[in-house]
C-alpha cells in the first residue's frame, strides 16, 4: 500500500510518504474486493466515494469506523482508526526482518513516523512478546472466545 500526496489529499509530514507491504490475510479479503471497486468506475482510491459523482477521498472515516463497530456490538468509541494502528504496530513488532526481530525504527516509519520514539514510548511493551512470524497476521484463534460471544449476542439481538 503507497501513501503518497495526490490529488484527493496532502500527506501530515513530507516523511509520511511510505510503501508498507500489505498483510497477506487482507491482501486475500481485498482481492474479492477489487472487482466490485472496478466495477463503481476508473480511479485512483482504494475506498473512494462516489456521492459527488465523481471519485473523492471518504469523509470522516472515523464515523464510518464507528457506526461499523457498533453494529457489531461494540459500544460508541470502543474502535477508532487508532484500534486499528494500534493492532498494525502489535502485530509487525512480533514480525521478522530478514530473519531478526523488526526494529521499532522501522515500524515507526511504516506508521509515518520519523523514528521509534513515539514506537517505543506508545507500543514499545509490544516488542517483548516471543512469537515471531516473516509476515503480519491477525491470529483469529487467540481471539476466538471474545468473538464467540460478540457473535452469540449479535444472533440473539437479531431474533428479538
Amino acid at each position: 500500500m503507497t501513501f503518497r500526496i495526490n490529488a484527493h489529499r496532502r500527506l501530515k509530514t513530507l516523511g509520511s510518504a511510505r510503501v508498507v507491504r500489505l498483510w497477506p490475510q487482507l491482501a486475500e479479503i481485498l482481492k474479492a474486493y477489487f472487482p466490485k471497486r472496478e466495477q463503481m468506475g476508473p480511479g485512483t482510491l482504494l475506498f473512494p466515494s462516489f456521492r459527488t459523482g465523481k471519485e473523492a477521498c471518504l469523509q470522516h472515516p472515523h464515523r464510518i469506523v464507528a457506526a461499523i463497530a457498533e453494529r457489531i456490538g461494540y459500544k460508541s468509541a470502543e474502535v477508532t482508526p487508532y484500534t486499528f494502528r494500534h493492532t498494525y504496530c502489535a502485530a509487525r513488532l512480533q514480525t521478522l526482518d530478514a530473519g531478526a526481530p523488526v526494529s521499532p525504527f522501522t515500524v515507526g516509519r511504516e506508521l509515518g513516523h520519523g523514528g521509534d520514539a513515539l514506537v517505543k514510548k506508545v507500543y514499545g511493551h509490544l516488542g517483548t512478546v516471543r512469537h515471531r512470524s516473516d509476515v503480519v497476521e491477525y491470529r483469529v484463534e487467540q481471539h476466538a472466545a471474545t468473538l464467540g460471544d460478540r457473535i452469540a449476542a449479535l444472533s440473539a439481538a437479531a431474533e428479538h
